[in-house]
């Protein structure tokens, strides 16, 4: 089995684990706020994924560098590390769909008090990493490229549903913390 082999199979692992960890939690449509982000990422994922596994098969932008598709799978790891993390500390209310619970509480500690978005930040580290570990620079452009708007687009969603809910107290937690990057974005 080579790395790419390995890649693979670990993401589609990851991404089984996950999604029975986050559909675990689905809200009920009285909480809905989802304005088609769940659909966006329900298509436009496993898309990605799709294109940046067939280009791993193409003999054009292969990466000849086993080193670089090992730390493709490491950086992968620490995505995944990422994320889940993210998911433990927010608990019932990381759910699949945009949803402010009646009685949610806005998380500020852990990874929360660095960046708004860590779950989404973590898959991207992991979508990044799974990009190299495919073995292809075709494979990490289409990655990178089709992921980060839809989450770009989640972010948004998410953002002005909290805000909306949870109003100053958002606002001004929003006023200390980046989206995705901390300082920075």
């Amino acid at each position: 089995m080579n790395l790419r082999d390995v890649a693979i199979t670990v993401f589609f692992l990851w991404i089984f684990i996950d999604a029975i960890v986050v559909f675990r939690h689905k809200t009920g449509n009285a909480e809905n706020r989802d304005h088609f982000s769940l659909r966006l990422l329900m298509i436009g994922g496993p898309l990605a994924w799709s294109i940046s596994i067939a280009l791993a098969f193409s003999t054009i932008g292969t990466i000849h560098w086993v080193a670089l598709q090992t730390a493709g799978l490491v950086v992968m790891g620490i995505g995944i590390a990422v994320r889940s993390t993210a998911i433990i500390q927010l608990g019932r209310f990381h759910t699949p769909n945009v949803a402010v619970r009646s009685d949610h509480q806005l998380k500020q500690t852990g990874l929360y008090r660095y960046v708004r978005h860590p779950s989404y930040l973590g898959a991207l580290i992991a979508f990044l990493g799974f990009g190299f570990a495919l073995g292809n620079w075709l494979s990490v452009v289409a990655m990178m490229t089709i992921t980060p708007c839809i989450y770009l687009y989640r972010i948004h969603e998410e953002d002005a549903a909290l805000s909306a809910e949870l109003g100053e107290e958002y606002r001004q937690y929003c006023l200390r913390t980046k989206r995705l990057i901390p300082r920075v974005y």
